[in-house]
């Protein structure tokens, strides 16, 4: 069996720099709000779930919807550029969807439940998600496009490297379907009660 290699951590929280040796906290990595953020959560951002961009690491959506894909593919097709809104709007859509958007709560300490504004009934949030520091990092970096072509390449290279999920097999063996999709591929003999068939419309 191949010697398990353990990654180095820094300390969280940190002890007080007067007990450990000026060496050690000479040498210990700075936590910015997004390390400790993710610290706090309990996720380790690594290959297998998040993509880097411009020095920093960003956790990655659990699912991605298609039609933004489809529509940066159609854009690309047609070849982007920084005079194209219809492309770089594609672009955008298809980064907030692939960046983790969810943001953590804010927890009431006694009850261990989200804590809700109770001028507005909103819930509070306790930091920023993903997304919204993925935007302002390029905002403050001045990401230009090659930039963020470059990390949506690295993103969907993560995404394709996921084990893909089987659909749900129902009881008799066939996938299961959505009460929508069974409707849509229903005969025309069995219209519900009070609709028509688009076979006798006209008639």
């Amino acid at each position: 069996m191949a010697d398990v290699v353990m990654a180095d951590f820094p300390e969280y929280p940190p002890r007080p720099a007067v007990d450990r040796p000026l060496h050690a906290v000479a040498a210990e990595p700075v936590l910015d709000t997004h390390a400790v953020q993710a610290a706090a959560e309990g996720v380790v951002l690594d290959d297998a779930n998040s993509a880097e961009f411009l020095g920093r690491r960003f956790r990655l959506a659990e699912k991605i919807g298609l039609m933004p894909m489809l529509a940066f593919a159609n854009a690309s097709k047609k070849g982007l550029d920084s005079d194209d809104m219809e492309g770089l709007a594609a672009m955008y859509a298809l980064i907030r969807d692939v960046v983790d958007q969810t943001r953590p709560p804010k927890l009431d300490p006694d009850t261990g439940r989200q804590v809700v504004d109770p001028a507005t009934g909103e819930p509070v949030w306790d930091g920023l998600s993903q997304w919204q520091q993925f935007e302002q990092h390029a905002i403050d970096q001045q990401a230009d496009g090659e930039d963020l072509m470059g990390f949506v390449g690295d993103a969907m290279a993560v995404v394709a490297a996921r084990p893909r999920k089987r659909r749900e097999i129902s009881s008799d063996g066939s996938p299961r379907t959505s009460q929508r999709s069974r409707g849509a591929s229903s005969s025309p003999e069995s219209a519900p009660d009070g609709w028509v068939n688009v076979a006798d419309l006209g008639h």
